[in-house]
């Protein structure tokens, strides 16, 4: 259940003093007897209420833009920030990066954030453990997530639809003759992982192909190196796949450079299809069968979202899900 927002009338009727006072004691602007500050104090420690940012500019409201992104390991995440900090910009902002990683999983870690920075909104790009938090964080300023969101909540949120984006790259796949397809996806409590398998194993399931769990792993982060020696064990095996989907280019590349490895061809031995279309995709020898995301557009509309919810609170949330599309390259196609 959403909590109810704390106001300043509720902090001066439990008080006992003016809504005048309370403001005085928030904004610091004028002195106010020791025992009545202190009184007013107690009771917003608690109501567990914290006060609005810290006036920082001629405006009297906070511009810094919070985003919360897992890790800078992915490739991912650099236009996905680098759009947010361009509409951002456009619209007088500033943009602070916090890497949540395992460090901010609670609603405590980011309250003491909130404590003691002036922050008008937050981005979240990482995973959330539970509605919970997001009922904690959205209480205590407005948050938009970007790729990922949580699923059965009404939280605004930029994304793709990537059940249909991984089905439809297995698809094609399957089109080009490939049946014993293998899978490299990333960590299941990210949003974009469990969907992304979903996709697949329905492709799979609709086209009546085996679904074999020796040639499929969850790696627990966006790392080549521990994709490498994992693509390297599968396809080493007596019975191994003929095409990998992976849930990242840099997973994609890892299977290209396993299969030189072993003496096999791409895309003769084994095709590759990746996700999100980033440079290594085209720097990879053979260019690498893309899932194409809009990385930029991700963050360039989440913070458009959130800098609307920051100027008109009673603005409603809003679900916004962007189109993919796949690019056809080497490492599937065979004509090439």
């Amino acid at each position: 259940m959403t909590r109810k927002k704390i106001t300043i009338a509720e902090i001066a009727e439990r008080a006992n003093v003016s809504i005048a006072t309370v403001s005085r004691i928030i904004n610091g602007k004028d002195k106010v007897k020791a025992e009545t500050r202190q009184k007013v104090l107690s009771v917003m420690n608690e109501l567990n209420f914290i006060p609005p940012p810290s006036v920082t500019l001629s405006d009297g409201f906070s511009k810094i833009i919070l985003i919360c992104i897992p890790g800078f390991e992915n490739p991912f995440n650099s236009p996905v920030i680098d759009g947010a900090q361009k509409a951002a910009y456009e619209q007088g902002y500033e943009v602070l990066i916090l890497q949540s990683r395992d460090y901010y999983t609670d609603s405590i870690d980011y309250q003491n954030i909130l404590k003691h920075n002036s922050i008008a909104g937050i981005i979240i790009v990482a995973s959330v453990p539970n509605s919970d938090l997001l009922d904690e964080l959205s209480f205590r300023c407005p948050v938009v997530m970007c790729s990922e969101y949580v699923e059965k909540y009404g939280i605004s949120y930029v994304s793709i639809d990537d059940v249909a984006a991984a089905k439809n790259a297995v698809k094609y796949l399957i089109s080009t003759g490939r049946k014993k397809i293998g899978f490299i996806n990333s960590n299941m409590n990210f949003k974009y992982s469990r969907h992304r398998q979903k996709g697949y194993l329905q492709a799979l399931q609709e086209a009546g192909l085996e679904i074999n769990p020796n040639w499929s792993v969850n790696i627990t982060s966006i790392n080549y190196q521990m994709a490498l020696a994992n693509a390297t064990h599968i396809l080493s095996l007596n019975d191994r796949p003929d095409a990998f989907f992976t849930c990242s280019d840099v997973f994609a590349v890892s299977v290209v450079n396993a299969a030189k490895k072993l003496g096999l061809s791409v895309p003769k031995d084994v095709s590759v299809v990746g996700f999100d279309n980033i440079e290594t995709a085209i720097m990879s020898e053979p260019p690498i069968t893309t899932v194409a995301q809009p990385c930029f557009q991700l963050g360039f509309q989440a913070c458009e979202l959130l800098i609307e919810k920051i100027i008109n609170p009673q603005t409603a949330d809003k679900q916004i899900i962007l189109s993919t599309n796949l690019i056809v390259r080497e490492s599937t196609d065979l004509a090439k």
